[in-house]
């Protein structure tokens, strides 16, 4: 409740590598204001978390932050909750279909969720979603291809090469 009358929240670092701050922030509306040098918000390579998140030096937690943040003008403010409010969604898992089974006000719960917060939770606009995304685009191609060949080469002391239809190192 605090959170939601912020316009900022801050989000220290935690015990692990990450926060459950992060993610309370994201539903609080209000700005995430990230002070850990060392974290990085997941999905950043699905989404420009510098659309929606500060993050602020370790090394400049004083009085700057504190005069930086209020200088922030109201509209800069609601384009950055609106735009953490656009993809929050992402950052849910939502409950497996067996969790609900036998109980209607959970299962009516999960429905009133998707209908009015996060249109497709369940099927493709989640954590489990996104993760397959971040995943897949790291994909790279494998040197072991049909064109491509692997051999214990006796020209290299009979060490695993990947060569080409000539046999020769790729």
């Amino acid at each position: 409740e605090v959170m939601g009358n912020a316009r900022f929240c801050l989000v220290p670092r935690g015990r692990a590598a990450w926060s459950v701050r992060f993610f309370e922030t994201l539903w609080a509306g209000c700005v995430p204001v990230v002070l850990s040098d060392h974290y990085q918000p997941p999905f950043d390579t699905l989404f420009d978390l510098t659309e929606f998140v500060i993050k602020w030096p370790v090394s400049r937690i004083d009085d700057s932050l504190v005069e930086f943040l209020s200088k922030i003008p109201n509209d800069v403010i609601e384009r950055y909750v609106e735009a953490a409010r656009r993809v929050r969604c992402w950052y849910l898992y939502p409950p497996p279909e067996v969790s609900w089974l036998g109980s209607w006000q959970s299962r009516r719960e999960l429905e009133q969720l998707e209908d009015e917060v996060c249109p497709g939770l369940s099927s493709s606009r989640n954590a489990f979603m996104a993760v397959a995304e971040v995943l897949a685009r790291r994909v790279r191609p494998t040197k072991a291809g049909r064109t491509t060949f692997y051999i214990p080469d006796p020209n290299r002391g009979h060490r695993p090469t990947v060569t080409d239809e000539a046999l020769m190192p790729v």
